[in-house]
């Protein structure tokens, strides 16, 4: 059988770039445990083995070839945790890292030649400002009305507010990974690319929509941090407070309550839900969001947490594979790929790799993102992609 010079270290390094025991390796390279050791020793590899480590660990096949480790990009330290747990790195989480640098990469490729349209400069907060005022006057800023955001259906909302942000400047991608992992993360280490990575496994639209504006703070904070729900860390604090101003300004809370109050009111459970529903956020988040207004009592959240049954999970409207990628991408970078093809500045092959859809799917993909594009600012809500 065909063997294949590979030195050892890469077999490592490639294990524990991605962040896989021996044994977790073994399970996912269907192979003995002791084989692995075997060949990260220096056992001869064969051509079957070479193939199904790219293949399953998702590295390059020249990769393997190398004679010493690629330099790879530092982890982000920003990650928003599922109910404040530690971060964790599983092995789908730290795919999405690499697919959110190598969109990075891209970005700056398209920005080097010309063929990217330029980046806004995102606004620069600082902790000491108060946070719910600095999400409120953003949002003044990107100009979503208090309406527009009532009208918007809650398949729409999220497609909404995500592109709301990316016209600020900012890429949102979309990757599946664990949730116990991480909801999501920011890496902004260039004023041209600065990127949201959204948790594609998460089972509520809401709560998608409240990380997105959790990360958003983060990239105009400059600065990321271990996110932790129970707003011990000042940064996760400054952040979540921040998206409930951005997602529930004060003057929108007022329109929708039936009154307001000179002192907390115990409000009932079911119309927490119904105005939740209207303003397409959580229940504990509006709950949260009234008690630090001071409309609901100190406590008001937590009882509600307790008390609250699971609500209905999203349904998945389904798509095509080109529909997914485009999700998962973003309307920025999609747009900012396809237009530097129109202008001839790269060819329509490349901009297939950057964007992983054939060239003959580029022109509906262009008319619903300029449809999706004339309905935001129109105050409609965004259409599928």
């Amino acid at each position: 059988m065909t063997q294949i010079a590979v030195k050892k270290e890469m077999l490592t390094w490639a294990r524990e770039f991605r962040g896989l025991t021996i044994d977790e390796a073994a399970e996912r390279l269907s192979l003995p445990a002791e084989d692995i050791v075997a060949l990260e020793a220096g056992a001869p590899m064969n051509l079957t083995q070479f193939r199904r480590y790219a293949n399953k660990l998702r590295i390059p096949l020249a990769t393997f070839l190398r004679q010493t480790a690629p330099e790879t990009p530092p982890v982000p330290l920003d990650f928003r945790t599922y109910e404040g747990r530690p971060a964790t790195l599983g092995f789908d989480a730290r795919l999405a890292i690499s697919y959110a640098y190598t969109i990075e990469q891209n970005i700056l490729e398209l920005v080097e030649t010309d063929a990217a349209p330029p980046t806004p400069v995102l606004p620069r907060l600082r902790l000491t400002e108060d946070a719910a005022e600095a999400g409120e006057r953003e949002r003044r800023r990107l100009n979503v009305g208090h309406a527009a955001q009532i009208s918007w259906d809650t398949q729409s909302a999220f497609r909404t507010w995500r592109t709301v942000i990316e016209d600020a400047g900012a890429y949102v991608l979309q990757r599946k990974f664990e949730l116990k992992d991480c909801k999501g993360f920011t890496i902004f280490r260039n004023p041209n690319a600065p990127i949201i990575m959204i948790n594609k496994s998460e089972e509520f639209e809401t709560a998608k929509i409240f990380t997105m504006a959790h990360e958003y703070a983060h990239l105009l904070l400059r600065q990321p941090g271990i996110s932790d729900l129970n707003e011990r860390n000042p940064v996760e604090a400054f952040c979540n407070r921040f998206a409930a101003g951005f997602l529930m300004p004060r003057a929108l809370i007022r329109e929708l309550l039936p009154y307001w109050p000179d002192h907390p009111i115990q409000w009932a459970f079911d119309d927490i839900a119904r105005w939740a529903r209207k303003l397409k956020v959580s229940q504990q988040a509006l709950s949260l969001r009234l008690e630090q207004l001071g409309v609901a009592p100190v406590g008001f959240f937590q009882m509600l947490v307790s008390q609250q049954a699971h609500a209905n999970t999203r349904e998945s409207a389904g798509g095509n594979a080109v529909s997914t990628q485009v999700s998962e991408i973003g309307y920025r970078f999609t747009r900012a790929v396809l237009n530097a093809e129109d202008e001839a500045r790269i060819s329509a092959s490349e901009a297939s790799e950057m964007l992983d859809v054939a060239p003959k799917h580029f022109a509906l993909i262009k008319d619903r993102l300029d449809q999706q594009f004339f309905n935001v600012n129109a105050g409609l809500g965004a259409l599928p992609y």
